[in-house]
């Protein structure tokens, strides 16, 4: 997954962003996962101790890099180090974060991927749900083909790709917050932003709530780690998983999947929502099955409204838009006619789309129609 640097997203304009949003889409390589296509009879273990443990092994790795001193480097001279830690909070941070936050595919998002190799499955983009697409409507799903694996974590089963979301855009809304000392609207409208535009709908062409429960989660994860503010979901202190002990970081608590893993990440229950009409009708052709009610009521409170689709299958709605977003976002910044210019800029790029698709489809037939001809004479 791609760690959108904060400073940098804020002080671009939304338009100069939009813009650059199809150029992007093939370096964010934005992965989605299929999980409606499910084989009935399959059975899977459950990976959530040993992908637990990963985490696990990563986070000591953290914490002993937290507690060797940051070198301190002059020209010409042998490095130095101070001679004792003092359990600097911001050197635990960038540990954990160097060891779980990767960009673009996150460390824990790929060791799922192989564990998916003997206990998941993957569903190819040709046998998928969104078999159909053409790469103007959706060029960094089908460019890349990049479908993720489904593997089953305590009693749901998950995309590795929510693996991502969990660290790394985790961290981003840790971050966004301040350590969740600003209000958590903030993160969430990020959140809903990104998979507006490069992370999903703009790019792939789906907006996933599921990666929205994902990225929740991974905020609460990374506030667990020292525990210096409530848990956003419980609205109380919990345990940390990290504490200083002698001037040095220790384990405190022991990684675990259960409190984090509910059934809003699974795509098939908790169901994304398309870009277009034309989309929709090319996933519905396939009869995925949304499972709405078996959502986690309750769970989330006033955020179900924000994280959950309650109304299945359907076309984004017009209040998830780019434009729509980063005015609530940014309401300082945006002003009627830059708004009104977003909006345009978003409908002719998507005229455009649909132009390049006709095309793309009218060559196709082209093709069909000569090795038919072929084939007889």
């Amino acid at each position: 997954m791609l760690l959108a640097n904060t400073a940098v997203v804020r002080r671009l304009s939304p338009l100069l962003m939009l813009l650059a949003t199809f150029i992007t889409s093939f370096a964010t390589s934005a992965a989605e996962v299929d999980q409606f296509s499910r084989p009935p009879e399959l059975v899977l273990n459950d990976s959530s101790a040993v992908i637990a443990a990963e985490v696990q092994r990563r986070m000591n790795l953290a914490i002993k890099r937290a507690n060797r001193p940051a070198p301190h480097l002059k020209p010409r001279k042998v490095q130095r180090v101070p001679k004792q830690s003092r359990c600097s909070v911001p050197r635990l941070y960038d540990s954990m974060a160097v060891y779980l936050a990767r960009p673009i595919v996150g460390q824990i998002e790929s060791y799922a991927e192989s564990v998916a190799d003997n206990d998941g499955y993957r569903i190819p983009l040709n046998r998928s749900i969104y078999r159909n697409f053409t790469w103007p409507q959706s060029p960094s799903l089908v460019l890349s083909e990049r479908v993720a694996a489904v593997i089953r974590v305590g009693g749901e089963e998950v995309g590795t790709d929510k693996m991502g979301h969990f660290f790394t855009e985790g961290h981003t809304y840790f971050e966004m917050t301040k350590h969740l000392t600003l209000p958590v609207e903030e993160a969430i409208l990020f959140g809903e932003w990104t998979e507006s535009v490069y992370f999903g709908a703009q790019t792939t062409g789906v907006y996933s709530y599921a990666d929205l429960v994902a990225n929740f989660n991974g905020l609460r994860f990374w506030n667990r780690i020292l525990a210096l503010q409530p848990d956003p979901l419980l609205l109380s202190m919990t345990r940390p998983y990290v504490r200083c002990e002698d001037r040095q970081w220790v384990s405190e608590a022991r990684f675990s999947w259960v409190e984090y893993v509910d059934s809003a990440w699974n795509e098939s229950i908790n169901c994304p929502v398309f870009r277009t009409l034309g989309l929709l009708e090319e996933v519905l052709t396939q009869a995925p099955l949304c499972t709405k009610d078996k959502l986690p009521q309750n769970r989330y409170g006033t955020l179900e409204g924000r994280l959950f689709n309650q109304a299945g299958l359907a076309v984004m709605p017009d209040y998830l838009q780019p434009e729509v977003l980063w005015l609530q976002r940014e309401p300082e910044s945006l002003s009627g006619q830059t708004f009104r210019r977003i909006k345009s800029l978003r409908e002719r790029f998507e005229r455009w789309r649909l132009e390049k698709e006709l095309q793309l489809l009218e060559s196709r037939r082209f093709e069909a129609k000569k090795n038919l001809n072929k084939d007889q004479s």
